[in-house]
């Protein structure tokens, strides 16, 4: 599909050119400018016939040439000044009028009555909707029929020689078609844009998607499923923050404020896929992840702890023309709930005693320090080295064992 787009950019340039598509133009009305890629043809087509009438004397038909030169100049003008339906109507009553003129004046063999195919591609790409579209066409269809059995009852008002006339109908049959193709393969040109741009939009929407939902729980809310709501009996959740961020903000302006934020959190969504984990959220200048949720996996606790690692080492790291940063972290492991919650904002969430403990785990914590709960130093075995800190008072549980995490052990 996009190749068959690329390979016709000209047609866009053509249009461009001499009438530039104003860029809120949508659908119909976006469409209707490969349309009026017939102004041009049509004030050309009477500029060149006003001569030739004039010199035969025809005042009638002179006359009928010149409104129709003007009714060709304001389809041009109204369509540059973004006047789209004004322009479409008058581009129909001057092709209607085209047909029945040459009809009337020079007879069926003259070929003009075959703009009104013109008149049917117009009237399907315009700006029409389609149950209008529908009745337009049928309207030239029937003006069409009457023009042929107008043509073989009544004899046309001026004669022209077989021969030219047969020139004249050649001209006009391989005209017409030959215009109509231009427009349609215009009009299949735009239309492969479009889609291409209509893909575009659906890979960077699927995109935006699985950057907001881990990609199970995306593919399950694109199917409909409602509610969505997982329960594993054992993950891992951690709660990281910026060590003193709120006075630390307070000396920098919005923008570096954001990009600050910007900077750490980039850094943690790369550690997040290096590690194979889900981040939650972020609150302010907190920052969420879980391990063994919504994929259970077995070294849940592990995995957590080797991102927690990685992510107050790397954040220590002093970075040109910043202040260092210290990171405080806690991590709880057990039970918890996972779904999606809202409806205008939609929102990956987890819930349970193990999400409030990892949470008291980092505020109770110690800078530049990971703090862990007892159940998650027994899921790490002999792999991690461990200071155990004692019992400490946490908010809303009293008593808790803690443990400061370290790097792991040496084989």
């Amino acid at each position: 599909m996009g190749t068959k787009a690329a390979a016709r950019p000209a047609w866009a340039g053509l249009r461009s050119s001499w009438l530039p598509v104003p860029g809120d133009a949508a659908g119909g009305d976006r469409r209707y400018y490969a349309v009026a890629l017939m102004t041009p043809v049509g004030l050309t087509m009477y500029l060149v016939g006003l001569p030739l009438v004039a010199w035969l004397r025809l005042w009638p038909l002179f006359a009928a040439n010149v409104f129709l030169l003007l009714l060709w100049v304001a389809v041009m003008t109204t369509a540059r000044r973004g006047q789209v339906r004004l322009s479409a109507a008058l581009m129909f009553g001057a092709s209607l009028c085209n047909g029945v003129g040459a009809v009337v004046y020079f007879g069926w063999d003259f070929g003009g009555q075959y703009v009104l195919i013109l008149q049917l591609v117009a009237t399907v790409l315009g700006p029409w909707q389609r149950r209008a579209a529908a009745w337009l066409a049928v309207l030239v269809l029937v003006v069409f029929l009457a023009l042929y059995y107008y043509s073989r009852a009544v004899p046309p008002l001026y004669e022209i020689p077989t021969g030219l006339l047969a020139i004249f109908y050649g001209l006009g049959v391989f005209f017409m078609l030959g215009l109509a193709t231009v427009l349609l393969d215009h009009a299949d040109a735009v239309a492969d844009r479009a889609e291409e741009e209509l893909a575009e939009e659906h890979r960077r929407s699927e995109r935006l998607l699985t950057n907001v939902f881990p990609q199970q729980v995306a593919r399950r809310l694109k199917a409909g499923e409602e509610p969505i709501a997982d329960r594993a009996d054992t993950a891992s959740v951690l709660f990281a923050d910026i060590v003193d961020f709120t006075p630390f903000a307070a000396r920098l302006s919005p923008e570096e404020v954001v990009t600050l934020l910007d900077s750490v959190f980039t850094q943690l969504d790369r550690l997040v896929d290096a590690y194979g984990l889900e981040k939650i959220k972020t609150i302010g200048d907190a920052y969420m992840v879980a391990a063994g949720i919504p994929h259970p996996r077995p070294d849940h606790a592990q995995a957590l702890a080797r991102f927690a690692l990685a992510a107050r080492d790397e954040v220590a790291i002093p970075q040109p023309g910043q202040d260092t940063l210290q990171l405080r972290i806690g991590m709880a492991s057990g039970p918890v709930v996972a779904g999606v919650i809202g409806r205008r904002r939609f929102l990956y969430d987890l819930w349970g005693d193990t999400v409030n403990i990892a949470a008291r785990m980092e505020s109770h914590g110690v800078p530049g320090r990971i703090q862990i709960t007892e159940g998650t130093r027994r899921l790490l075995g002999s792999e991690f080295d461990c200071q155990d800190r004692g019992l400490i008072d946490v908010k809303g549980k009293g008593k808790m064992r803690a443990f400061l995490l370290e790097w792991p052990r040496p084989a």
